[in-house]
């Protein structure tokens, strides 16, 4: 027997495109679409669709997009559908208490960490930052306090080596397409747990902005390396080579056991040594970040060799 679910996806990040594609795929469901308005963007400040838009109509869907998802009218509309599950993933509007009440089995939001840790806008951001070796995303029903309702399930994925908030970013988006099935699930069995969620464990994850991106390198080498990493590519980890700046995309933390760097000054942000594929960089605690690519103003992301062979940079040299 097939069992249809009337669903409303509200979404606007390219976070929720993989999860929106799987669910328009699934004929079994009558989906409905809410998404933010169409904004300028780039630097043309053109007015263009976001990705979930971009996906909807690709796919042959209809879309909502209310400035208001609280207003009278938006509720209406939703009631009218008369949805089983509101599915939200990177929305970017707080639901008010009428909007969480209208579906028939709830409000379920998947959020981009192990919640309660990291509730908040920048999850993976901050996950990377304070050196998480593992993350995952988590499935909850939602209610009036931001990421605090009760956890459905969730799946763990491991932080890879040198990996950017960027790249981790893909692979939960991805991960959140592929257990939305466990979901469906769990609902098609009439056996959804409910975990409430420890006050006691929970961390946040503020919001990211352009002034934490100024790289400090005398913090210790671990802080700056996953600094970069969970920086990268907003709001972007920045430095200056002689008053230029340069945006660092991926580095790497020279380890104890591997190939030492000797200089006669240990200052913070020297460059230590330049190799065909790095360029090395003392930190506070005499820790070495191995640059391994770059975008200077006004350029393309460029490898080290890359900029090396274009640039006046040598060994001694200082960023800051």
């Amino acid at each position: 027997m097939i069992i249809m679910f009337k669903i409303i996806f509200m979404g606007t990040a390219d976070f929720g495109a993989p999860a929106l594609e799987k669910l328009a795929d699934n004929k079994e469901n009558k989906v409905m679409i809410v998404t933010q308005p169409d904004r300028p963007q780039g630097r043309g400040r053109k007015i263009l669709p976001n990705p979930i838009k971009k996906v909807a109509l690709y796919k042959g869907l209809g879309v909502f997009q209310p400035e208001d998802i609280n207003a009278e009218e938006s509720l209406k509309r939703l009631e009218e559908f008369n949805p089983d599950i509101i599915l939200v993933i990177a929305y970017g509007q707080i639901l008010s208490h009428r909007v969480l009440n209208i579906p028939k089995i709830g409000c379920i939001n998947i959020h981009g960490s192990l919640l309660p840790k990291y509730r908040g806008a920048a999850p993976i951001n901050r996950a990377i930052i304070n050196g998480e070796k593992e993350t995952g995303i988590t499935y909850m029903f939602m209610n009036e306090k931001v990421d605090a309702g009760d956890i459905i399930f969730q799946k763990k994925l491991d932080i890879l080596p040198d990996e950017t908030c960027g790249e981790l970013y893909y692979r939960l988006s991805t991960l959140s397409a592929e257990t939305l099935p466990i979901l469906f699930e769990k609902i098609k069995s009439g056996k959804i747990d409910r975990f409430t969620q420890d006050i006691k464990l929970v961390t946040l994850a503020r919001k990211m902005n352009k002034a934490e991106g100024k790289i400090d390198w005398s913090d210790k080498g671990e802080k700056v390396y996953n600094l970069i990493r969970g920086i990268t590519p907003y709001p972007g980890a920045l430095t200056y080579l002689k008053s230029k700046k340069l945006k660092i995309t991926k580095v790497r933390l020279l380890n104890d056991d591997q190939d030492k760097v000797y200089a006669v000054s240990f200052e913070p942000g020297r460059v230590v040594k330049i190799e065909k594929e790095s360029i090395s960089i003392f930190t506070g605690d005499k820790g070495i970040i191995k640059i391994l690519k770059l975008i200077p103003a006004g350029s393309k992301e460029l490898t080290a060799e890359q900029f090396v062979n274009g640039y006046k940079i040598k060994a001694g040299d200082i960023l800051g």
